[in-house]
């Protein structure tokens, strides 16, 4: 099906169409490594551009779409390290799980890049300590994506002082041919939904 116009309503189809794909990988993060943890993530804003939609329950980025998606998350003991601090290895999984899904956001018609890809590159650079206690607000943003490769950027920051915790660049790849979605049965009701 051919993309069409992208009016008001048409975009407030989009947000809900990605805000519903991305609830949906969070949903299925909690059955996956940490998954403790990755239920207490909370879904945020969404910022999108050039993202249109395909057909009625389906969307398609334009050459210039951009997403940026951020969540949230109360550090809690199970993420510190022996000094109470966000582990820096807690900090570069929270990286990987929200920053897929900016990636997600992006997604078109079909399966490709529907599972987020698989990580090539992290790269973390911790600048500040985020005790038990602390609210943080997980920010991504697709720098590229192609067919097969996208190129994320993720700041992590203190909600209540705005002070930066840590700053990544996160590569991942969609093998050609895209990679099949995880859970095919969860995906058919997810799209029942729509």
């Amino acid at each position: 099906m051919t993309a069409r116009s992208t009016s008001a309503a048409d975009q407030e189809r989009v947000h809900e169409i990605v805000r519903q794909k991305s609830l949906l990988v969070l949903g299925m993060a909690k059955q996956s490594f940490a998954g403790d943890i990755a239920a207490q993530i909370r879904l945020g804003q969404l910022e999108l551009s050039g993202i249109e939609l395909d057909g009625d329950n389906d969307t398609r980025p334009t050459r210039s779409a951009q997403a940026t998606i951020t969540c949230h998350l109360e550090v809690t003991p199970a993420c510190c390290n022996i000094r109470g601090n966000a582990h820096g290895g807690f900090l570069a999984w929270l990286v990987d799980q929200c920053s897929s899904l900016s990636l997600l956001a992006l997604s078109g018609p079909g399966e490709r890049w529907i599972s987020s890809g698989v990580s090539t590159n992290l790269n973390v650079n911790y600048i500040s300590a985020a005790p038990v206690g602390t609210k943080l607000a997980i920010t991504t943003s697709v720098l590229q994506q192609g067919r097969v490769t996208g190129l994320l950027e993720t700041r992590i920051v203190n909600e209540e002082t705005g002070k930066l915790v840590c700053f990544a660049t996160h590569v991942k790849q969609d093998p050609v041919g895209g990679a099949p979605f995880p859970n095919k049965e969860k995906l058919a009701q997810f799209k029942a939904r729509l």
